[in-house]
């Protein structure tokens, strides 16, 4: 569907450049036309044909949704630049189904990787933008597996053209229909129950790296506490060292949403169990550094969080990594020898917010017809941070 303004553009302009199907759609007889979606392709044929004065590039839907307008614009500086919206396929389908969508969560997963089970656990709507082979498929199998197979799933193919296509179902029931590779889909779950609070169980990561042999793991009442020390925003850069099986790792990358997180780990033996925790939680956004810190960190980003599970012994030189990357970096770290407790002690007089606590977990285990409370160790959480913060 085209706008009015969209639809002028197009008939003005000297060349059209653009996908085919949106080419052979939208252009006029005799119009010159270059079939690319590339942004640098694109870029690079404006640039090389002096002779047309006006060229028109055709994308679909919305330019500011999920669109290749985002990489095309920085590559035309040179160029005296409008751009005109059309109607996002999210307005098209929703309008096609008689819905609304300002409570619908946005996602696409054309030439990225997500866990689409969060998004839907989390929202009663979301819209996906579904890109290649079978991609829909396997969207609605993953779903089924996770136990969500429920859920309606409304799918949209060729919206605006001739051979439009909407298909509703389950997820279940559409998991074996065959979809164009371009398709998009409302998903609606009248009862999302996604667990927002941290602290997920024990059990819920793989740490057995040999029989009797397990990983080190920040267990499940430090970590929550741990984790809300940290005071994470949505879009922290956050440094695991000593990631161990990765459960602090994976519940930063839950709740950093749009940020990164590096889990940085000296142990080889360990890393596959890291990867394992990675993609059970299916974490893009959760990335595995191999090595010694704070040697492995000098090409990471700038932290805005840190926690430290494990320093080897070189506690002042992490520390001091991260403050040359970012001096208000937000750091927590753990300490149960009384060595680690004394190390970290002395660090904070170095910063203008610090704060020590300690905790002590018991757990309830049956002895017969009878329960006792068995102690684990206590654990000391430190906090460290320069600026004016709440600790």
């Amino acid at each position: 569907a085209q706008t009015y303004e969209v639809r002028a553009a197009i008939l003005r302009a000297d060349c059209l450049i653009g996908a085919k199907r949106m080419l052979d759609a939208a252009a006029r007889p005799g119009q010159a036309r270059f079939d690319a979606i590339a942004p640098e392709e694109i870029a690079q044929i404006i640039a090389s044909h002096p002779e047309y004065a006006s060229f028109t590039v055709v994308m679909s839907g919305d330019t500011g949704f999920f669109s290749g307008t985002k990489k095309l614009l920085p590559l035309l500086k040179n160029c005296r630049v409008h751009v005109l919206p059309g109607l996002s396929s999210m307005s098209v389908l929703c309008a096609r189904l008689g819905v609304s969508y300002e409570d619908a969560a946005a996602v696409s997963l054309h030439g990225r990787q997500r866990d689409i089970v969060r998004d839907v656990r989390s929202n009663k709507k979301v819209f996906a933008l579904v890109g290649g082979d079978g991609a829909m498929q396997a969207l609605c199998k993953r779903l089924k597996d996770a136990g969500l197979g429920n859920v309606r799933v409304s799918v949209g193919e060729q919206l605006g053209y001739p051979d439009e296509r909407i298909t509703a179902g389950t997820a279940s029931s559409l998991c074996e229909t065959e979809f164009d590779k371009l398709s998009v889909a409302l998903i609606e779950n009248d009862a999302p129950d996604e667990i927002k609070t941290p602290g997920l169980p024990d059990e819920a990561f793989s740490r057995i790296l040999a029989p009797e042999k397990l990983v080190p793991m920040t267990k499940s009442e430090v970590r929550s506490v741990c984790l809300s020390k940290l005071q994470l925003t949505e879009n922290a850069v956050c440094w695991d060292i000593g990631a161990g099986t990765g459960s602090v790792s994976v519940e930063m990358a839950l709740l950093a949403r749009r940020g990164s997180v590096y889990a940085v780990e000296r142990n080889e033996a360990a890393l596959p169990l890291l990867e394992e925790n990675r993609e059970k939680f299916r974490l893009e956004n959760l990335h595995i550094v191999a090595g010694n810190a704070p040697e492995a960190c000098s090409s990471l980003p700038a932290p805005t969080h840190v926690f430290l599970g494990g320093t080897a012994g070189k506690l002042d030189a992490i520390v001091s990594a991260a403050l040359e990357k970012n001096p208000n970096v937000r750091i927590v770290a753990t300490a149960v020898t009384l060595e680690s407790v004394g190390a970290l002690s002395a660090c904070m007089k170095d910063f203008s917010v610090s704060e020590c606590v300690s905790m002590q977990v018991s757990r309830g285990k049956a002895a017969g017809p009878y329960h006792l409370m068995q102690g684990q160790n206590p654990v000391y959480i430190f906090t460290l941070q320069n600026g004016s913060a709440p600790v």
